[in-house]
């Protein structure tokens, strides 16, 4: 069934929504979440404040909306495709932590701000909880289709899997590597190689 295209008007009230929501994800990472008010990000985008709340709304569901932007930065769909497609084990790991680097490389500094601001911004904190949630819908799903072509080592559960992939390239790994000195090649490596060592068929170490 044929979808319509969008008109004028929705294809423009979906570019006024996406330069508030660039110019909210700037202000946030540069002048804090408390410090921002829903007047500065009107002035930055060029808009109203009426506008802000009709084209998105609150302050709490600004801040909320930009894990769509994060995903879009980090570029989701595309790795997410050529992971759909991928039936290589090790490659399926390394795009799956390709993914989580592209985040924290392209959108460290707000994820710096989440991190640090979520222990007492309420809303902040379910935006943070949302992008957790997000990253371990994803790592489950890929776990899941590891276990599925029985790549998965010996005793190890799609579940464990998907934990310890998660734990391993969670924003708070990468804040710590990166904020240790590490390079994001250099994380990125280690944790590919990592995960390939720890989860996988035959390729796990011998204690």
């Amino acid at each position: 069934m044929a979808t319509s295209r969008p008109n004028r008007r929705e294809v423009a009230a979906l570019a006024t929504r996406d330069e508030i929501l660039r110019a909210a994800r700037r202000l946030f990472a540069e002048e804090g979440y408390a410090a921002t008010s829903i007047q500065r990000i009107a002035a930055e985008a060029g808009v109203s404040v009426q506008t802000i709340y009709s084209s998105v709304g609150s302050k709490a569901a600004l801040v909320l909306a930009l894990n769509d932007l994060i995903d879009e930065e980090a570029g989701l769909r595309e790795v997410g495709a050529a992971l759909e497609a991928e039936t290589r084990p090790e490659r399926m790991i390394a795009l799956g932590v390709r993914l989580t680097r592209q985040l924290n490389e392209r959108c460290g500094d707000l994820v710096r701000v989440l991190v640090s601001t979520a222990p007492s911004e309420p809303d902040v904190a379910a935006t943070y909880e949302e992008g957790l949630r997000r990253h371990r819908r994803g790592v489950t799903a890929l776990s899941r289709r590891l276990a599925e072509l029985d790549a998965l080592a010996p005793g190890t559960t799609s579940e464990q899997a998907a934990a310890a992939f998660a734990i391993m390239t969670s924003p708070a790994s990468w804040l710590q590597l990166i904020g240790d000195g590490w390079t994001f090649d250099e994380a990125e490596e280690w944790m590919a190689a990592s995960l390939s060592s720890l989860l996988l068929r035959g390729r796990r170490r011998r204690r």
